[in-house]
């Protein structure tokens, strides 16, 4: 059966971890076309490229096992309504995308110096979930309807700041207001749990 690939939301990177995956060198990237490519006599339909926890971030390899799962797979991806454009916008939990949203630990202070409610995003390469599966940050803002809010994501470097705000997971949001941390909400939601964050940030907010 054979590898799918949902170009709506491949962006065709020739560091595609597909390609790092594939223990036969089947799946490739086209230096003369910059597409991605299966070779088909090559694939031995382990379906790695698809199923590894190490593959497509954004879930754009399917792998068939039978016909009629091939027939589902097309159907889904010929519905599919979302395009690059859509998965490439910051996510909790997920890799920063736009680097205005991004600050470094000793860029802190000066971020939440402020009366604004600024939500501190803290994660670390480990913590970095699927972006499919992770909360849009547009739709905290959407959903908390608070012109006076600033979000950042901080990429965590050292044990010292795990410790000043006695973090245990990650990710975690910090939330701070007028300078001081007024909340903290550990651990990852997906998007299937944003409901539950948004609540939870809410009730620190209101606080």
């Amino acid at each position: 059966m054979p590898v799918i690939i949902n170009f709506k939301v491949c962006d065709n990177a020739e560091a595609c971890n597909g390609i790092k995956v594939c223990p036969v060198g089947a799946f490739q990237w086209n230096a003369e076309k910059m597409v991605l490519e299966i070779d088909e006599k090559k694939c031995i339909n382990c379906g790695k490229c698809a199923t590894s926890t190490e593959s497509c971030e954004v879930g754009a390899i399917r792998f068939a096992k039978d016909e009629k799962e091939l027939e589902k797979i097309k159907k889904e991806i010929e519905e599919d309504k979302r395009t690059i454009k859509d998965l490439m916008v910051d996510r909790y939990g997920a890799q920063p995308i736009n680097m205005p949203f991004y600050c470094k630990e000793d860029e802190l202070e000066k971020v939440i110096s402020t009366k604004r409610t600024v939500l501190i995003e803290v994660f670390n390469e480990d913590s970095e979930e699927c972006l499919i599966k992770s909360i849009p940050v547009k739709e905290i803002f959407d959903n908390l309807d608070d012109d006076n809010l600033a979000y950042r994501k901080l990429e965590v470097e050292t044990e010292e700041f795990m410790k000043k705000y006695d973090i245990q997971e990650l990710p975690s949001i910090l939330i701070f207001k007028s300078g001081k941390m007024i909340g903290k909400i550990e651990g990852y939601y997906s998007n299937d749990e944003k409901e539950e964050l948004f609540a939870k940030i809410k009730e620190i907010i209101k606080n």
